[in-house]
């Protein structure tokens, strides 16, 4: 299963997502230098085989890690604002959050959350 594009899908085919942050504001890699405000970085953390039988794997589970950017001025959008939609639309595609942290950098007004979460996928 190729993680990334499948979370780079599910999360640029949310419009509220799209609304916010803009087409090019969802990245599926992490970039040197963050540059656009407000992005949102799919980080693919962890992916393992599960539940096997016969020595094959019945299912995958698998961890990724969502990284938000924002700029704290007036006119972009609030982190946390942006979170909200990306645990919505993970938590209707069966992904259970792990961990929700945020951090600030007040010396040049950005703010940076990162959310973890994982699913396991059975495997027809």
């Amino acid at each position: 299963m190729n993680v990334k594009k499948y979370l780079y899908a599910l999360l640029t085919g949310s419009t509220d997502l799209v609304d916010v942050v803009g087409s090019n504001g969802i990245v599926s890699s992490y970039p040197n230098e963050v540059k656009t405000f407000p992005c949102v970085i799919i980080e693919d953390v962890n992916a393992s085989d599960e539940e096997f039988n016969d020595n094959l794997p019945n299912a995958e589970s698998v961890q990724c890690r969502i990284h938000i950017f924002s700029k704290m001025v007036k006119g972009f959008a609030k982190c946390e604002d942006i979170a909200e939609i990306v645990h919505s639309v993970m938590k209707n595609d069966y992904w259970a959050m792990t961990g929700n942290n945020d951090s600030a950098d007040v010396d040049d007004n950005i703010r940076h959350r990162v959310l973890d979460f994982k699913r396991e996928f059975f495997h027809a």
